[in-house]
């Protein structure tokens, strides 16, 4: 389970997940994976909605404690609860900071995009930070904005000239995760319609798993895969 709680979806798309392939194991659960993990994930984000929250590293004693002693940890945890004041501070105190990444290599960005704090991602994007660095997992600041259907964060990253189509270590696309993204169905078809509008879009991209957006749309939800269609079939 990871210490910043941001849960890796790739290897759950797969058919059949390797045993090293274990911790990388929480991707993308719903309808292609591990249905009781998602809806673990899901709960405690729920319960905790600006907290990340750890698939995998859970012992005994609960999820792993942050290390609040660590300024660095002080910066992405900042991001990751949305405190634009610290934010502000300790980039101007710390600029490298923007580019601190944590044991999965996940970066203040990619924390904000997850818990939907628009201002701050808008601010570390004017800052300087990178919204095409990848996790350990291949994932972008989209895909993490994706995934939960921040659909205001998909916009900003967007406009910002981002990679729409960037891929995962398992071949995910954006596009991909916000299809199978479990959250209000309202928030998802407006990420899904953002992304399909996006120049340049790929309609065919295909999984690991061998599953293009339309074939994933379809297992999906009626009202998804009307969507994904239309666009698939207009001139």
């Amino acid at each position: 389970m990871s210490d910043n709680g941001f849960p890796s979806v790739d290897e759950q798309m797969e058919v059949d997940v390797r045993d090293d392939d274990i911790d990388e194991a929480a991707d993308c659960v719903g309808e292609l994976g591990n249905d009781e993990l998602w809806e673990k994930i899901r709960d405690n984000k729920k319960k905790v909605p600006d907290m990340f929250v750890s698939a995998w590293e859970e012992d005994e004693d609960g999820i792993t404690e942050k290390d609040l002693t660590d300024p660095k940890e002080q910066f992405l945890t900042a991001a990751e609860e949305g405190n634009l004041e610290v934010i502000r501070e300790m980039v101007e105190k710390y600029p490298d900071f923007l580019h601190v990444r944590d044991r999965d290599e996940y970066t203040p960005l990619h924390r904000a995009a997850y818990n939907n704090h628009v201002e701050v991602c808008k601010f570390l994007l004017s800052a300087g930070a990178n919204p095409e660095a990848k996790t350990e997992d291949g994932w972008t600041v989209l895909h993490c904005a994706a995934c939960w259907a921040n659909h205001a964060i998909v916009g900003v990253l967007l406009s910002h000239g981002v990679d729409v189509n960037a891929r995962s270590n398992g071949q995910l696309t954006p596009l991909h995760l916000a299809i199978n993204s479990s959250v209000d169905q309202t928030k998802q078809l407006q990420t899904v319609k953002n992304l399909l509008e996006a120049p340049g879009i790929d309609m065919g991209a295909v999984t690991n798993a061998g599953d293009t957006p339309l074939m994933l749309a379809h297992r999906v939800s009626k009202e998804i895969y009307e969507l994904v269609s239309f666009y698939c079939t207009r001139p």
